[in-house]
């Protein structure tokens, strides 16, 4: 072949590599551009659910915008599958390193939409079921019942969801990964909790049940939740709940031996006879504990067995009262700007001299309470601003529910309501034995300090208390009572450390030597008398050390008003909900 001939063919195979290249340049482009707008789109996703986890609370329930956000998040992470599904990836994905980012962002897209449409369906039934009007009765029941089947359904479609590969991913592909898989396993905790409360709130209400009461009042401390003035009982059927009267819990003593106490409650605390009156109790913040024996106490009293316990108080009636409205009492008109004053100061003004110790079976809480729950009971409040109050109560410790169901009980574990420790527990209280209602004027402000030591961390806790009962309040608020040698306004109290499970080389120092010192459920307890005349601080310092240099504690409330202040390695905040520290 002469070389004039070849110089064609030559050329031809020029011309051959090059429209290759130009088309894989191509497809390498428009594959770059499709991976590109499905990674925007999947930002954008999961920046409007994170929005919507951020703003979504009981009142927003019945808000149409987190549907709207919800919706948006759907079309987002559809387009964005519909991207990374188009045949031009086909020979991506036997590619293996490559093939496998592929198929992991394409699950991710998927898993996504589902969430978000799942979320959107969900939250559009939630909005029909807690806008219907909602009278007394079954209609509560059967929409609890619908609750549940919603919540129920939503995690059945969570649990679908193939998340794809998760070795090997690209580090940005993996901190999304991570990002979506954690804002997953979040829903269906959501969704999980809100189908087993929403069911055992059905069950509780249709009844028959009968539920004990105790009423807290956060004037006069005991830890994790206020002193227990007053008890009765309330029962249920058919969605109807009957109130027995309130009263004054300094009525119904008990004898000695008549409950038996044990384990840790009679170790740490027997000293104080809790099983004795209805008032001693709540020396440990473990409220299945507490209910226990208060349930115990009550049917050995009156022989009536007890399916449960509730207790609330002060700020609880508060966030009830923003349900319900004004209630009235006698010729007295209270709403929720008003109570705490009222049950906490306003009720003991004048009570002085002899009439302290008949005013101690006058206690106005149990009163209020009744008229709270029957207003609640006898109007048509909504779902809505109740599933608010009772988040609000929740949050803080100010409604706690124990049931002697199993199931029930552990529904109440994963709502958060049964007022239980767990083994990452902190928590600081300060129990009042002095009889007062000094609590109100009593501070408390903690700081937590950790530091990395070798494997370990060293955890350095200062709670600082101050008494800044002013003068002139009365002898039943600040006393001295008839027969108690206590100064005016001197606090005679137990400061109280719960910590957690894996402390090890624990400290506790503060005016007086330790009292109690030992174990509590899943935490390790420690225990110091404390004195504080008006206008004095001091300060109390528990160290302990914990395995590793990277953990978490979590911050129990502690019921208190106002509520604790806590400084964790600087960041500030109070106690009035559970905070999860850090480091």
């Amino acid at each position: 072949m002469s070389a004039r001939s070849e110089r064609p063919v030559g050329r031809r195979k020029w011309l051959v590599v090059v429209a290759v290249v130009v088309i894989l340049v191509v497809w390498l482009l428009i594959l770059a551009d499709r991976a590109a707008s499905a990674y925007r789109q999947d930002k954008r996703g999961l920046a409007l659910l994170e929005q919507v986890k951020a703003d979504l609370g009981p009142g927003d329930l019945t808000s149409s915008g987190s549907i709207v956000l919800l919706d948006q998040a759907h079309a987002d992470f559809a387009s964005a599958k519909s991207d990374l599904s188009s045949p031009l990836f086909a020979p991506v994905t036997i590619v293996p390193v490559v093939g496998r980012q592929l198929q992991s962002a394409r699950a991710l897209s998927a898993g996504a939409a589902t969430v978000a449409a799942t979320g959107s369906s969900f939250l559009a039934g939630v909005h029909n079921v807690l806008n219907q009007p909602h009278s007394a009765g079954l209609d509560r029941v059967t929409s609890l019942r619908s609750l549940a089947r919603l919540s129920a359904a939503s995690l059945s479609s969570l649990n679908r969801i193939d998340t794809g590969p998760s070795n090997a991913l690209i580090s940005p592909l993996a901190a999304k990964r991570n990002e979506f898989v954690g804002q997953l396993d979040s829903a269906k905790q959501r969704l999980a909790k809100a189908a087993a409360v929403s069911g055992v709130v059905a069950n509780i209400l249709e009844g028959p049940q009968t539920y004990l009461l105790l009423a807290a009042n956060n004037a006069e401390m005991r830890a994790g939740s206020g002193a227990f003035l007053n008890v009765g009982v309330a029962t249920t059927t058919n969605g109807t709940l009957q109130l027995g009267n309130l009263g004054d819990s300094g009525d119904r003593p008990l004898a000695e031996g008549q409950v038996t106490i044990t384990g840790d409650l009679q170790r740490n605390w027997g000293w104080l006879h809790p099983s004795l009156d209805y008032r001693n109790l709540g020396l440990t913040p473990q409220f299945n504990v507490t209910a226990a024996v208060a349930a115990q106490m009550w049917t050995t009293q009156t022989g009536q067995p007890i399916d449960g316990v509730l207790a609330f108080d002060v700020a609880g009636l508060r966030q009830l009262l923003e349900a319900t409205g004004p209630v009235q009492v006698g010729a007295l008109t209270v709403t929720a700007d008003s109570v705490e004053q009222y049950l906490l100061h306003d009720q003991y003004v004048g009570l002085n001299g002899a009439s302290v110790t008949a005013a101690a079976r006058d206690e106005q809480l149990g009163a209020l309470a009744k008229a709270v729950l029957q207003q609640l009971q006898s109007q048509s409040t909504d779902l809505k601003s109740l599933a608010s109050a009772v988040s609000g109560a929740v949050a803080g410790r100010h409604l706690m529910v124990w049931s002697q169901n199993s199931a029930a009980q552990a529904a109440w574990v994963t709502s958060g309501v049964s007022g239980t420790l767990t083994p990452q527990s902190l928590d600081l209280s300060l129990i009042n034995l002095g009889g007062n209602k000094l609590d109100q004027y009593v501070s408390i402000r903690n700081q937590v300090i950790t530091k990395a030591s070798g494997s370990s961390t060293t955890v350095t806790m200062t709670s600082t208390l101050t008494n800044a009962t002013p003068a002139g309040q009365p002898e039943y608020i600040a006393g001295p009572f008839p027969g108690n040698p206590a100064p005016y306004g001197s606090y005679i109290g137990l400061v109280a450390a719960n910590l957690p499970a894996r402390a090890t080389h624990i400290s506790m120092t503060g005016p007086e030597p330790l009292a109690v010192n030992g174990a509590e459920g899943p935490t390790w307890l420690r225990v110091v008398p404390a004195t504080l005349n008006p206008g004095t601080t001091i300060s109390v310092v528990t160290r302990f050390t914990l395995p590793g240099t990277y953990g978490s504690m979590t911050i129990v409330p502690s019921a208190r008003l106002p509520a604790e202040q806590w400084s964790f390695n600087g960041r500030t905040f109070d106690d009035s909900a559970t905070t999860t520290v850090s480091w």
